[in-house]
């Protein structure tokens, strides 16, 4: 570059000047890799150098709240120019003016813009807040004309405005920024330029400038705009106002359970300091029983994720949050947060029970084991008769209950499953793994009929029987006998027999018998005779003589003399 040329692109910014009008351009974001801001990809414009030489920012408004300070800078325009496809080998970086359109008259023909904003005294982690280029309208052709569409590109490469022309190397375009509109009125236009210049200051993009195409339609028909070289100050510029916020934020990962499953959720948050740019993302590490952290989630927005792990290992989580200012918390040194992953399921079973009971209430237990986490609860069911499962009792941490209200003669089955402390969880077994049958009927007894309703002898055989409740046995009786409706007299007790001599002490005249059967559990029933339990003795004259094979009761009995 000439030392004229570089002479001209410094102190050639004054006061803003000129009415603002609007006109919005749509933008278009890409996230092409870029080379760091102030080096070209081909060595040449602009150098390090040139940027030193170019016009300075004003800072035209500084404000501080808390730890971020928001500034409003006006950036001169570093370069500009033109080409012209009528006039392909000269250079116009000297001109007063910006041409875009065709121009007939003067033989330009078809002519372009280039314009190139310094951003490098942006700070890289500044969040732009708003960006707005300014240009002013200093002709246009013919007169009355409609407004002319206009698109803004980015460019993909260098370029020197010293030595660009149409015919020699011209940059390559980039993606379109948007489109506006310039009326044919002498004026100061007004285009959105923040995302381009987000993109640049970010080093999402690098910034090479832009290009600005009109209406190339071979007529006479073009706008021109006053350039650095104009000297009235009125050259193009941009407004940006950005934050810079200096403070990192903080981030941390939210408690986890001691004890966790295979899969098991992971969360974190964090705050920026106050009036701080937001947090942009978080990065969240892991490491297992002490070893090396390792990367988990990075640059994430989310804050929350499923972590899979290993059955015994202790994992271990910190987290560090990145705001919109590019400002980089720092990962504690200890961990955040931990669990120890428990993937074996617990072990369960019921303890059993006897094959009879013989109450309506009795005690169900059952046990269970896990090796790393521990039990945390039962669930227990019952069924009657092999019918539907009815919860018993669920959630329980008990591991013995009282079964109340129980039906004789019916069967209850019990199974359990538990659940260990890292939530793992078992099925139940389709099957009842212990069950009993309800025995509680007294046990019963009964006289066995006489074969004749006269005893042959004084003496006499009477015999007697019994039944138990299932899973019991009759283990003793006890005896008794009146005599003609009398008092009932104990005769034997507590025998094991079913038979014995009975002889009769009082005479001529009915005896009746009854017992009561006492089994293996204890029970006692009820004193019973039954049909054919009485038994007439007549020895003695006057007899009987038995009209009919009754019933003691419904005897006829008459004398015999």
């Amino acid at each position: 570059m000439s030392e004229l040329n570089r002479n001209r692109r410094v102190g050639r910014f004054t006061q803003l000047a000129g009415a603002a009008i609007l006109m919005a351009l749509l933008l278009v974001m890409t996230t092409t890799p870029a080379p760091a801001r102030g080096e070209s990809d081909d060595g040449t414009f602009p150098t390090e150098a040139d940027l030193a030489a170019m016009p300075k920012p004003t800072v035209l408004k500084e404000t501080r709240q808390g730890d971020v300070t928001t500034i409003t800078l006006s950036i001169p325009a570093g370069a500009d120019t033109f080409t012209s496809s009528g006039q392909p080998n000269t250079n116009f970086s000297s001109s007063p003016n910006l041409r875009v359109g065709f121009n007939i008259a003067q033989n330009f023909q078809a002519q372009r813009t280039f314009l190139f904003f310094p951003t490098n005294s942006i700070p890289s982690n500044a969040t732009i807040q708003s960006a707005v280029m300014q240009i002013w309208v200093s002709g246009f052709s013919p007169n009355g004309d409609t407004p002319m569409a206009m698109e803004a590109r980015f460019l993909n490469s260098s370029w020197d405005p010293s030595t660009l022309t149409w015919n020699s190397y011209n940059p390559a375009w980039g993606a379109s920024i948007g489109v506006g509109q310039v009326p044919a009125v002498a004026q100061m236009l007004q285009a959105s330029a923040t995302g381009p210049v987000a993109e640049w200051v970010s080093g999402q993009r690098a910034n090479h400038g832009i290009m600005i195409q009109g209406d190339e339609t071979p007529q006479q028909r073009e706008r021109t705009f006053f350039a650095i070289d104009a000297g009235n100050g009125l050259f193009p510029r941009l407004i940006v106002t950005y934050e810079i916020d200096t403070t990192p934020p903080t981030a941390s990962v939210n408690t986890l359970p001691q004890w966790s499953r295979a899969s098991f959720n992971v969360s974190w948050s964090g705050s920026d300091n106050p009036g701080g740019s937001g947090i942009r993302h978080f990065d969240v590490q892991f490491r297992g029983n002490g070893g090396a952290w390792q990367n988990w989630q990075t640059a994430t927005t989310a804050t929350s994720a499923t972590f899979t792990g290993q059955n015994g290992i202790i994992y271990e989580f910190r987290a560090r949050a990145v705001d919109n200012a590019n400002n980089v918390g720092t990962f504690p040194n200890n961990p955040q947060a931990s669990t120890t992953v428990d993937t074996i399921l617990p072990s369960s079973g019921m303890n059993a029970l006897p094959q009879f009971t013989y109450s309506d209430s009795f005690t169900v237990s059952w046990w269970g084991n896990d090796g790393l986490s521990g039990i945390a609860y039962f669930d227990v069911e019952y069924q009657v008769n092999g019918g539907a499962w009815q919860p018993l009792l669920n959630s329980t941490t008990l591991s013995a209950t009282q079964f109340t209200g129980a039906s004789t003669d019916s069967t209850y089955g019990f199974r359990v499953r538990a659940a260990d402390r890292a939530g793992n969880l078992q099925e139940f077994p389709p099957m009842a793994q212990t069950q009993t049958t309800i025995s509680t009927s007294d046990p019963q007894a009964w006289i066995v009929p006489f074969s004749s309703s006269f005893a042959p002898a004084a003496s006499f055989l009477v015999q007697w029987g019994g039944s138990a409740a299932p899973g019991a046995s009759v283990v003793a009786y006890d005896v008794q006998f009146r005599f003609n409706n009398g008092a009932w007299q104990p005769w034997l007790q507590s025998v094991n027999s079913t038979s014995q001599m009975f002889t009769a002490q009082l005479g001529d005249g009915v005896y009746a018998f009854q017992v009561r059967a006492r089994d293996s559990v204890g029970r006692t029933g009820p004193f019973e005779g039954g049909p054919g339990s009485s038994i007439i003795l007549d020895l003695e004259a006057p007899f009987v003589t038995a009209q009919s094979y009754l019933s003691i009761t419904n005897m006829d009995v008459t004398s015999r003399r």
